[in-house]
């Protein structure tokens, strides 16, 4: 029976990038995963949006971790040749109480070290985006989209090519 010095239970995007991290040193690492291969659950299937920051609680270690991951994806994508865009994130208000929810948001991302938050008025709102309506907004230039199945993928694929070795169809009771 082989041995090893780490075992990390499930081969979704959390797994992979443990064993991706893992790989780097001089260990044996095993990912045991239950299914047929790494991103067959949650991670495959998220809504594949890099978060900027701002609707996390001041102070928390979300928060930091949020903004913090944020900042880094973009050349984690790169070098592990995942594509990656900056897309950019819209919240539109359509009356007082929204506006209101955008404004403890700006301040609340800010705090955080969230950067280029900034609102927009009904009138450039309208300029920016004159089809959606709404009567102000908050944008987001920080968020962005990637793949999350093609990036579990390659953070598994490169573990492996680090000496990480993968076990599927392995659940773990």
């Amino acid at each position: 029976m082989d041995r090893f010095d780490v075992a990390i239970i499930g081969g979704g995007a959390v797994g992979s990038a443990v064993a991706y991290v893992l790989g780097a040193y001089d260990l044996r690492v095993a990912v045991i995963e239950k299914e047929l291969d790494v991103a067959m659950g949650t991670s495959g299937r998220n809504s594949a949006v890099v978060h900027a920051g701002f609707n996390n609680r001041p102070g928390s270690l979300m928060a930091e971790l949020c903004v913090e991951g944020n900042r880094g994806f973009a050349a984690l994508c790169r070098q592990l040749e995942v594509p990656y865009r900056k897309t950019g994130k819209l919240l539109v208000a359509f009356d007082q109480e929204d506006l209101a929810v955008l404004r403890r948001l700006l301040a609340q991302g800010e705090a955080n070290g969230c950067r280029g938050l900034h609102l927009l008025d009904q009138a450039q709102l309208g300029a920016f985006l004159p089809q959606v309506g709404g009567i102000g907004a908050m944008v987001s230039p920080e968020t962005g989209i990637f793949d999350p199945f093609l990036y579990t993928v390659a953070l598994a694929e490169n573990s492996v090519a680090n000496g990480v070795h993968f076990f599927f169809r392995h659940p773990v009771t």
